[in-house]
């Protein structure tokens, strides 16, 4: 299980941006690789366009999982992580939780909605009244379905009605 996930603050302890410290825009899990906001930053050749008249953009490249460590929140030092159990004294719930190897102090789980702000409603998009509206009213002992239809997709093994 990744201890990293997007939302959090990290530091680069190797490489080019050694000591610096950004939030984790992506994780790509398939390539162990992070991409941190405003490190990383590579020049990558693009068609010349409007927004590229010299044909170079800058863009964040993907770092290694081992060459980041997340930030205590109480000393703002990187930190080794374990997850440990932890239960609810109120409800009684079990959960898992990242503690700080250093400290002891648990590290929240950031919920990244930063994406929200940029929705826009399209012309494919339905709207929420449509969405709402009951459309379809059963009838206690009558199959949705014609007899026929219904002996069609039913399953052989398992009589639903």
């Amino acid at each position: 299980k990744w201890k990293i996930r997007r939302g959090d603050k990290v530091m680069v302890i190797t490489g080019k941006d050694r000591g610096q410290t950004g939030i984790v825009s992506e994780v790509a899990r398939k390539r162990n690789a992070l991409y941190v906001r405003g490190l990383n930053l590579a020049f990558k050749s693009v068609p010349k366009s409007k927004e590229s008249p010299s044909g170079k953009i800058q863009k964040e490249m993907p770092i290694h999982v081992s060459n980041v460590a997340l930030i205590d929140p109480s000393t703002n030092q990187p930190t080794k992580v374990y997850i440990g159990k932890f239960v609810d004294p109120e409800s009684g719930e079990k959960q898992s939780m990242r503690y700080s190897v250093s400290t002891g102090t648990v590290i929240q789980k950031n919920i990244d909605l930063t994406y929200q702000k940029e929705w826009k409603d399209g012309s494919m998009d339905t709207d929420p009244d449509v969405v709402n509206k009951v459309t379809f009213q059963s009838v206690p002992g009558v199959p949705p379905f014609p007899e026929d239809v219904m002996r069609e997709i039913q399953n052989r093994y398992k009589k639903h009605y």
